[in-house]
This record gives C-alpha cells, sequence and structure tokens, in this order.
C-alpha cells in the first residue's frame, strides 16, 4: 500500500504487547489505540517503508507500507485486544493497522493510455537497483495523472552523450532515448503506481522512463 501522512493520523497503532514481548507472531496478543467500533473486527498490519519522492519536482508522493500479516479485534476498549491470526514478518510496537482489504481483480484487459503519460522508475520491488522481466516498479505518476490498472507502458533508457571537443566531432552529441520493454500497471494511488516489467531486453534501472507507447 501507499498512504499520505494524513492517513496515519489517528490511525490505529500497536502501542503494548503480552508481558512486554519484543516481537510478535501468530496467536500472540497485542494492544492497540485509536481502534474504532465501527469498522468490524479484521484488521492488517502493516509497518511504514520508504518515502516516495518526485524526482522531478521533489513532491513527496506518498509512504510505502509493508504487510506484515492480520489481526482481529477481541475486546475494544481506550487500548484494544486484538489477537495476531496470521504473520508473514515480524509485528512490533510502532506497526499501524488498517481495514481488510479486499482482493484486487486478478484479471485486466491490456491497453495503452489514450493520452501521452510520462513517467519514471522512482523505486525496484525489494531494494534493488536493477530489475529485470517479472520484477515489480513503482512509477511517480498515478491516478490524478490519468493511469489506470491495465495500462500498458513502454520502457526507454536515457540516450548516452557522446562528448565533443574534437576536430570530428566539436560539440556533444546526444543520441535517442532506447526502447527496450514493456511494463504493465496493476495497480494505482493517487500519486504512484505499481507495475510489473513484462518484457526487457536491458535492465530495468532507476530513473528509466515509462510511457504511452
Amino acid at each position: 500500500l501507499v498512504v499520505d501522512d494524513a492517513d496515519l493520523v489517528g490511525a490505529p497503532k500497536l502501542v503494548g504487547t503480552y508481558k512486554q514481548r519484543v516481537l510478535l507472531g501468530s496467536n500472540d496478543v497485542a494492544y492497540v489505540s485509536n481502534m474504532p467500533v465501527d469498522k468490524g473486527t479484521q484488521w492488517q498490519v502493516y509497518r511504514l517503508g520508504k518515502t516516495f519522492v518526485d524526482p522531478d519536482s521533489a513532491e513527496v508522493l506518498g509512504r510505502e507500507v509493508n504487510y506484515l500479516g492480520d489481526a482481529i479485534v477481541e475486546k475494544f476498549a481506550p487500548i484494544s485486544e486484538l489477537r495476531i491470526t496470521k504473520a508473514v514478518l515480524e509485528i512490533a510496537v510502532g506497526d499501524y493497522f488498517t481495514q481488510s482489504t479486499q482482493a484486487f481483480a486478478a484479471s485486466f484487459e491490456p491497453h495503452a493510455p489514450t493520452s501521452h503519460i510520462v513517467t519514471k522508475v522512482i523505486s525496484i520491488y525489494g531494494g534493488v537497483g536493477q530489475a529485470g522481466q517479472n520484477a515489480i516498479i513503482t512509477l511517480n505518476k498515478g491516478s490524478r495523472d490519468g493511469l489506470e490498472n491495465g495500462h500498458v507502458l513502454a520502457l526507454y533508457q536515457k540516450g548516452e552523450v557522446l562528448k565533443g571537443g574534437s576536430f570530428f566531432k566539436p560539440k556533444d552529441i546526444t543520441l535517442p532515448n532506447v526502447r527496450y520493454g514493456l511494463v504493465f500497471v496493476f495497480r494505482t494511488f493517487q500519486k504512484v503506481s505499481y507495475a510489473l516489467v513484462l518484457q526487457t531486453r536491458l535492465p530495468v534501472e532507476l530513473l528509466d522512463t515509462a510511457q504511452t507507447p
């Protein structure tokens, strides 16, 4: 998920553990503040990750949050009692809770955007600097920019600059951008999107461009 700082204000937060345990796993008890009583008992646990910043405007685009597991409310109170029903990673004090989300559609109709959209790769899932086929990347454009689930974009690498200064080449020459692959947008937020690398003949690198084919 991607959230704004405003989403974190007043969000349910893990503030204590049974017998002051440092880390929680499946079937452990968690004590949570700000748990609303009108939004059900099924919740998911997340931890704040990296902050996405637009490389061109320096605008903060949101905070990535990493899924840790599932929990169920056993007692509503000023400090509510929850039980961890599933843990994919260790859970600790300071982690946040959000309502369980319905699985998004696993089937999309691939199509190109009807408008000209130019976006950049700002993150590669797993924290690596390069990606290949079937990797997940984050783009610095979202629904407010016209991106939607199912959009297919072409990947481009910035053209190399050939330095001048010689008799035969007095000026620098910038070669055209190189188109080298395709990505498939599968989840959009307001300011960022996640995309799957469908095909590529070069490594996908941070700040490469993805745009309307």
